[in-house]
């Protein structure tokens, strides 16, 4: 299983790591039922929580949309994180994945970072059943690496993990550049263009498009 976190940006922090990596499942994998499927929500989930959280999805630009539509049918959407530094967790298999939110600060004080937050998580999925390797490399080359992580332990900004640069660009990408300051808490700089950037990504949601 790969988990991997979207931190909270506070002013001095100690962050959390992505720890186990399993190989994720090819986007041509994805069965019929799958792919015809929504989000499901875990039963605990209150319905305002579901209705931002789909809210957060509808304000994505199409092209985002679309990835999302291919994945979300093995995606459970939970609100139980609580107390820790994580304000989302993707859990990743090779045929599910769950993505976390902790609605105590996504329905306080970090309700301004709900769109991100849920783009970055949802990007991890996409990143895991539909983005292959080389796509990956590619898109992250684009990302600038500013400073050194040189003797550094805490993985943000240049220490920052590629599959995280991968979504928290993506969301970036998905809301047309348009982030909070806090955003998704690793300090990761846009590229020049997101748009050139997310180019790639838009390919692939118009050939999914031709299935």
């Amino acid at each position: 299983m790969r988990v991997v976190l979207i931190l909270v940006l506070i002013a001095i922090a100690v962050f959390g790591a992505a720890r186990m990596k399993a190989p994720p499942a090819a986007g041509g994998d994805i069965g019929d039922e799958a792919r015809a499927a929504t989000l499901t929500f875990a039963p605990d989930v209150a319905q305002r929580d579901r209705d931002w959280i789909l809210a957060a999805v509808a304000a994505a630009r199409p092209e985002a949309q679309r990835l999302i539509q291919e994945i979300d049918g093995l995606t459970q959407v939970r609100t139980d994180l609580r107390g820790g530094q994580a304000i989302g967790l993707a859990e990743l298999t090779a045929d599910r994945a769950v993505v976390s939110f902790d609605i105590s600060m996504l329905n306080g004080d970090r309700a301004i970072d709900r769109n991100v937050v849920v783009l970055h998580e949802l990007g991890h999925v996409v990143d895991h059943f539909l983005v292959d390797d080389e796509t990956v490399a590619q898109l992250d080359r684009s990302i600038p690496v500013v400073g050194s992580c040189e003797g550094s332990t805490v993985p943000i900004g240049a220490c920052t993990a590629t599959p995280e640069r991968f979504a928290d660009t993506f969301a970036k990408w998905a809301l047309h550049g348009r982030f909070s300051l806090a955003g998704s808490g690793y300090g990761i700089p846009a590229p020049r263009s997101i748009e050139d950037w997310g180019a790639p990504l838009g390919l692939l949601a118009g050939q999914l498009n031709t299935r």
